[in-house]
């Protein structure tokens, strides 16, 4: 039993093929390079070169997929294949990572939402993590603004989401993987808190010792922001509305509604408390500052604040 990875030299492919190695389950990466972290095994792979779907997908003992789409792209038919390629070749599970936004849908600009449904019309063992946005991702956006501005920004206003860590993902995939028999249905990631990103600014502030602002834009200006870092127009007006709805509550909703957890569809990872902390150490690697970063491997009780030693 092998599990391919794609897009396994990512943030949550890379933190699942750890898992996977750590419980000595054979597992492949496949990247465009064709080439991964040692002691990886991985294969080259492109979602947009179908001739590469035979190689990846070679080793007879693969039996399950980790699917991460190509970002930015809303081509879902390159996935279709995959997955069809991939069925024919004896691949009995598929893990989709999507969003906690994107429902099942055949008639979608979201490859995800597209997937999704096809996964449950193709009658095939599946999973579709859906968690809510990255810790990481706030990081990356906001080096730049918080490096030179002193601000983040966001068209989200105040309102407050249960940020996630990918190594919460990995965790989550991990599990949806290796579950006997496979859970069949969608399950939302979440972390254990809600932070607006004003909170995530004072908490910046707080550990960097000087004031981090929030600037709240409009959702025009959070498009041409996502817009200016290549994203197509469509995609970032896409992502700006997003932003909307973390502001019309929808993000904290799905966070408190019982139904859900009820049900075996949350999963909560632990990791999402570190929001500042997973910002601001980010923030000093890439400033490349001396520093050194206190890591408890767990709280008792809830964490008040974070040692970073300048």
């Amino acid at each position: 039993m092998t599990t391919l990875i794609t897009g396994g030299t990512g943030r949550s492919g890379l933190s699942l093929a750890k898992l996977l190695q750590g419980a000595n389950r054979p597992v492949i990466i496949a990247s465009r390079s064709g080439e991964a972290p040692k002691p990886f095994k991985a294969v080259k792979f492109d979602w947009f070169d179908s001739k590469t779907y035979e190689n990846a997908l070679s080793d007879s003992s693969i039996d399950r997929v980790y699917i991460v789409g190509p970002p930015g792209s809303a081509d879902s038919s390159v996935l279709i294949s995959f997955i069809d390629l991939a069925v024919s070749k004896g691949v009995k599970r598929f893990v989709l990572l999507s969003a906690t936004v994107f429902e099942p849908q055949t008639n979608s600009a979201i490859p995800a939402s597209v997937v999704h449904q096809y996964l449950l019309d193709k009658g095939v063992d599946y999973v579709v993590l859906r968690p809510t946005w990255f810790i990481q991702n706030f990081g990356a956006s906001f080096l730049v603004s918080i490096k030179e501005n002193n601000e983040v920004f966001s068209a989200a206003q105040d309102g407050r989401l249960p940020w996630v860590s990918t190594e919460d993902i990995g965790q989550a995939a991990f599990e949806a993987l290796t579950a006997e028999p496979s859970p069949n249905k969608d399950i939302f990631v979440v972390g254990p808190e809600l932070h607006s990103y004003a909170d995530a600014a004072k908490i910046a502030s707080s550990v960097l010792g000087r004031t981090i602002n929030y600037k709240r834009f409009t959702v025009e200006e959070q498009t041409a922001f996502y817009t200016q870092l290549g994203v197509s127009p469509e995609y970032a007006k896409l992502l700006a509305e997003m932003d909307r709805g973390i502001e019309e509550g929808h993000e904290e909703a799905l966070f408190n509604d019982p139904k859900t957890a009820a049900e075996g569809r949350k999963f909560i990872g632990p990791d999402g408390a570190i929001i500042p902390a997973g910002v601001i150490h980010q923030y000093l690697l890439e400033i490349g500052v001396n520093y050194t970063v206190l890591r408890p491997a767990r709280f008792i009780g809830k964490p008040t604040g974070y040692v970073i030693m300048l």
